[in-house]
């Protein structure tokens, strides 16, 4: 899997889920002795209501197309099964499985890195050849940039992880050029929510170098608390933007504050059961930013908790709340923690809060992927003294 996910961020990331459900189908248990030997958390409870209750959601929905609702009740599981079962491997098997994420972590940043000094070179020969991209410069280098961009997505998330795995098994000087690495990929082709997502993984993971288990526990309360506030407090953060502030914002981030807005007070419309699963799509309006009309809900709101909150209410936003303070509390309590896992769970969950909050919508199924990989690599970091 991690061998396959190298060219699949080469393609922007979107072939990560389809390999990993078919993987995860290939280790499925089939022995019932293997399930009751599962160690069981009512973390999963509310995890699970929430998939059941968004997928329940598509009844009073105005989107017609209920493709998401297998991707969510099949797919997310699938995902963790994957994580769970190949990061509880030992012996070598384990070793083999390393050896393969090391692989993937360099090979995705050296082809980011010579994307990024080509000006995305084999991208753009393969756009323009293959798919028949065509237009502007500006416009072909803007398809390509936002293609490999998305890629660095995944790299980004399974990044932290790796590093640490590579400062294990290599030393500071392996851990280091890869750390150095992921960071130019995350400084690439002009999408800043990446390198947003770099600097807030990199301070939790200094946190929790200091604060393992508090780090843990106290950030996943707070992104609990951010999905609950978040159609409350957003807005009025928007609104101490000064306009002068506004003016020199990349025009991207302007449309995505008036994706916020719009969103937020749409979320007023139907508060408790939302407007049901996939809604966002069929959404139709349009508003003014500097130079072009656009739509105001292009898909999704680009804020994963406003479009929980938009599609499934505060009933699906305090599920998932739930979850993830139950999350919180059995990490934090889990006796085998070791430090190096505290700092790469801060890592995956700053880095997904990031690109989730600030650009990616709550059901696409390639993050759910990349964030299950990401977990397989914090399993494999098991290894050293419980803090």
């Amino acid at each position: 899997m991690f061998i396959l996910a190298y060219p699949a961020v080469m393609a922007g990331g979107l072939l990560i889920a389809p390999i990993m459900a078919l993987a995860a189908m290939a280790i499925t248990p089939l022995r019932p002795a293997s399930w009751r030997s599962v160690n069981r958390n009512w973390v999963v409870v509310p995890a699970g209501l929430f998939l059941v209750w968004a997928s329940l959601s598509f009844l009073w929905s105005s989107h017609d197309d209920p493709q998401q609702i297998p991707k969510l009740l099949f797919g997310v599981p699938l995902y963790a099964l994957f994580a769970y079962r190949v990061g509880q491997q030992s012996g070598i098997w384990r070793a083999r499985i390393e050896a393969a994420l090391i692989f993937f972590a360099f090979g995705a940043s050296l082809f980011f890195f010579f994307e990024a000094m080509t000006d995305g070179s084999a991208t753009k020969a393969f756009k323009t050849g293959a798919e028949g991209l065509s237009g502007a410069a500006h416009d072909i280098q803007f398809v390509v940039n936002r293609s490999l961009g998305h890629g660095v997505a995944p790299l980004l998330l399974v990044g932290g992880p790796a590093v640490l795995l590579s400062w294990q098994k290599g030393g500071p000087l392996l851990g280091g050029i890869l750390a150095a690495l992921v960071l130019m990929a995350a400084a690439s082709f002009e999408m800043q929510v990446n390198a947003v997502a770099l600097l807030a993984g990199t301070l939790g993971m200094a946190f929790a170098w200091f604060f393992p288990r508090q780090t843990v526990a106290i950030t996943l309360g707070g992104l609990a608390g951010a999905v609950l506030a978040m159609p409350l407090v957003l807005p009025n953060l928007i609104g101490l933007i000064p306009e002068g502030a506004r003016e020199v914002l990349p025009l991207s981030w302007v449309w995505r504050i008036e994706i916020w807005t719009f969103a937020s007070e749409t979320v007023w419309q139907s508060p408790w059961f939302g407007h049901g699963l996939d809604a966002s799509r069929n959404f139709q309006a349009d508003i003014e930013i500097p130079g072009y009309e656009v739509s105001a809900l292009p898909l999704h709101p680009h804020n994963a908790a406003l479009h929980v909150w938009l599609e499934t209410g505060l009933v699906g936003a305090g599920l998932l709340a739930i979850a993830l303070i139950g999350l919180g509390e059995r990490l934090n309590a889990a006796k085998s923690l070791t430090k190096f896992q505290a700092m790469a769970i801060i890592w995956v969950v700053l880095v997904y809060a990031s690109l989730l909050l600030f650009s990616y919508g709550a059901w696409q199924e390639w993050h759910q992927g990349a964030v299950a990989l990401a977990a397989t690599a914090v399993l494999l970091l098991r290894s050293g003294k419980s803090v």
